[in-house]
């Protein structure tokens, strides 16, 4: 009986004298002025104390408590700070604190119009080497905002999983890109936001109940669309929100949000889960050849998003307003799919046949031209002024100043993610100017991973910029105050059609 005991006691002894430790972050997200959320993983389940404080030597202190939940996972909402200010902080376990200490700022107070940067990116696949973010520190970034494609559901060691398959595979998922060592670092310093993107959730552009499932045989290209379970955006969205320290959404069971840092407003869309599929726009011939027609409703954004973000850019009185979209924007992409869709049995110098190329390019926003257009000539009817687009997913970085995209864009897809060299062949073998204020292989040969920066200078100007991981910058541009885009047309409506857009600017404008 005394052996019995003593084993038991020495196992109690062992199992509960491991010291806890933090694994994973900490995180920091959902910054206000006045406010921020964290987030870590830990080994054990555990209780403990973060330490936060303004003086680097913690001789004064704000003290939250916390407990890890069934995941591990300790997520604080920190509240009752100062606006603009450096806070250190210190996670503290039985008694021992953790490594690594870090820091973040409080975001300026609404209206301060002081200068600030911040830095944008996607496209982080886990098999690159992640150094862009030493380079991306070196510029002092008020906050990061990752656009998507950085969980990458398929690959690394999750091959096996075709889509999100559990809320299990998304915290594996997360855990390890906490893990990356150079955005670890950056992520010590540097609040940052995300909202997943198409690889992030599937193989590659899924919409609300699909994906698009492209093969090439031979010069000819099949085209369908493969439904996943019911589950995957719920899986998503709970992964989103039980592992990475977002900012309220919108709709309690939506992603989409904004948030504000001095005279800026963020608009951080979902544009893959409530998206029409993409493959509609396509439809086959009996010769075999695909003709491009985009039938009633394929939208982009769902009704309830759309609206929201009409009415939130209404009333924002922000003197830049900052659309942040997975997708590329710019809509004069569509002269490059008629071209590659006219030559859609060749095989084209990236060897991809230009059918497949072209069902590619129809998941950017100019293939869904009934949101697009309402969205630039909302903005244009009502004279909202100085909405820029930040986009990313194209594995490539470019600017263009709004005369083609409609708004002014800095797409910046490639953070750590072999270059498609996509706005190169678009500008040098295709002849079109569609980023005409530079980009990569536009006048250059950097084909270098690169993030876009952003500066905002008080009410006067923006400076859009994008930059490789040595610190050249490729291609800038400064915008000034007061742009507003131009009217849009579509083509001719049904009678169906201009009722339901009747009804949904009476919507709006009873609303406001």
């Amino acid at each position: 009986m005394k052996v019995v005991v003593t084993f038991f006691c020495l196992i109690f002894s062992i199992s509960f004298g491991f010291a806890q430790t933090v694994t994973q972050g900490p995180v920091v997200g959902a910054v206000t002025s006045d406010a921020a959320s964290m987030l870590f993983f830990t080994d054990m389940p555990c209780k403990g104390e973060l330490q936060l404080s303004a003086k680097p030597d913690f001789s004064y202190i704000l003290a939250f408590p916390f407990q890890t939940n069934e995941t591990l996972v300790a997520s604080l909402q920190l509240s009752g700070l100062m606006p603009a200010t450096v806070y250190y902080y210190k996670v503290i376990i039985a008694g021992e604190e953790q490594t690594p200490h870090g820091s973040f700022a409080t975001f300026a107070a609404s209206g301060d119009r002081s200068p600030f940067t911040f830095t944008l990116g996607s496209c982080t696949e886990q098999r690159h080497n992640d150094s862009i973010f030493l380079q991306m520190l070196v510029h002092q970034p008020a906050f990061f905002l990752h656009l998507g494609d950085w969980l990458y559901t398929h690959h690394f060691k999750e091959e096996k999983f075709y889509y999100t398959q559990s809320l299990e595979h998304q915290k594996e998922l997360y855990r390890k890109r906490y893990e990356m060592p150079n955005l670890k670092k950056l992520l010590q310093t540097t609040p940052v936001d995300f909202v997943y993107d198409d690889e992030d959730g599937v193989y590659d552009d899924f919409s609300a109940t699909s994906y698009t499932d492209l093969k090439m045989n031979g010069n000819k290209t099949d085209m369908q669309e493969v439904a996943f379970p019911d589950s995957l955006r719920r899986t998503l969205k709970q992964g989103w929100k039980a592992y990475f320290p977002g900012y309220p959404s919108a709709d309690s069971g939506e992603v989409y949000h904004s948030f504000v840092y001095g005279n800026a407003e963020f608009f951080f869309l979902d544009t893959r889960s409530g998206r029409s599929p993409n493959s509609e726009v396509f439809q086959q011939k009996k010769n075999g050849k695909w003709k491009y027609k985009v039938p009633e409703n394929h939208h982009l954004l769902d009704t309830a998003q759309l609206r929201w973000l009409q009415e939130r850019l209404q009333v924002s009185t922000a003197d830049w307003k900052f659309i942040v979209s997975g997708v590329t924007f710019n809509q004069s992409y569509k002269k490059v799919l008629d071209i590659v869709l006219r030559a859609q049995h060749k095989t084209l110098p990236n060897g991809m046949t230009g059918a497949y190329v072209a069902a590619s390019l129809a998941t950017m926003w100019f293939a869904f031209p009934e949101t697009q257009t309402q969205l630039l000539n909302f903005c244009h009817d009502n004279k909202i002024k100085n909405v820029v687009v930040l986009s990313g997913d194209a594995h490539t970085a470019a600017i263009d100043d709004g005369e083609n995209a409609g708004f002014p864009e800095l797409m910046a897809g490639g953070l750590a993610q072999q270059n498609s060299k996509l706005a190169a062949i678009i500008k040098n073998n295709l002849r079109l100017n569609l980023w005409n204020r530079g980009g990569q292989g536009i006048g250059n040969d950097n084909f270098y991973d690169a993030f876009g920066k952003v500066t905002v200078h008080g009410k006067e100007s923006v400076t859009l910029s994008a930059v490789d991981k040595y610190g050249t910058e490729i291609c800038s541009y400064k915008l000034k105050d007061g742009f507003i885009p131009h009217t849009y047309k579509l083509k001719p409506r049904t009678k169906m059609q201009r009722a339901r857009a009747l009804k949904n600017l009476l919507r709006i404008a009873l609303r406001n």
